[in-house]
């Protein structure tokens, strides 16, 4: 039986009840992201965050108000189809790999004159080796799009995997994402900050504080809902 997803605003309707209403749970969990912050606390921060605001650099947040929450958005969590798009690509470079090896160990004294003849500026002095050096180049030119391919597909998996990853951690229960179908959900939290600077100032700032849930379906459909995690602290204005 698939259990039915809340919204953002129900989940935290929902936490609110349970923890009292002193505190919406948005602010339960940027008041604990500054805290953690200002003590250093990175176990905390890992569990809750995928970024610090670290006193060295920022300073310390000593208060704040929220002034807007924003509507709920939502992305296609892409690790599965990018994770395929990696091992094809991976498996396209094995094969070129394969290709390539097996031309360079046929011709392997030729290939070492040509390589001592660009060593030393000079042209391939046998016909038969400036043949052999236009075909190593282009194996050359084409070794370099293949792991520039490979390189490209494993940025994107792991731009596409992070906050899915970040939002179901669990050491007990690791999972793989690229496992998963799922969507990232979305919000940001504007707040009035009373910040102490780095070099000992009370100053006010306008902070934007992205929060991000991994909502993600296995293949029997079963829903796993990861937690809310902040992913960006921005000043603003």
């Amino acid at each position: 039986m698939h259990r039915p997803r809340l919204t953002a605003a129900a989940l935290f309707i929902l936490a609110a009840t349970v923890a009292g209403c002193s505190s919406t749970p948005e602010e339960q969990l940027i008041s604990q992201f500054f805290r953690a912050s200002r003590m250093r606390d990175n176990t905390t921060l890992a569990n809750i965050s995928m970024v610090s605001f670290a006193p060295t650099d920022r300073g310390i947040v000593q208060s704040f108000d929220i002034e807007t929450i924003s509507e709920q958005a939502r992305r296609p969590m892409r690790a599965r189809s990018l994770g395929q798009a990696l091992m094809e690509a991976e498996a396209t470079d094995q094969e070129f790999s394969d290709r390539k090896q097996a031309y360079q160990d046929e011709n392997l004294e030729a290939i070492e004159r040509v390589l001592e003849a660009e060593s030393e500026g000079e042209e391939p002095s046998r016909r038969a080796d400036r043949d052999i050096q236009e075909a190593w180049t282009q194996w050359r030119t084409e070794m370099a799009e293949h792991a520039r391919t490979v390189s490209d597909a494993r940025a994107a998996l792991n731009e596409a995997r992070v906050v899915a990853e970040g939002s179901t951690f669990s050491p007990a229960e690791p999972i793989d994402v690229t496992l998963y179908e799922g969507e990232i959900a979305s919000f940001t939290v504007r707040i009035l900050a009373q910040v102490r600077t780095p070099d000992e100032q009370d100053v006010e700032q306008t902070l934007e504080v992205t929060l991000e849930q991994a909502q993600l379906t296995g293949d029997d459909g079963t829903p796993l809902d990861g937690r809310w995690i902040i992913t960006a602290v921005d000043e603003v204005g």
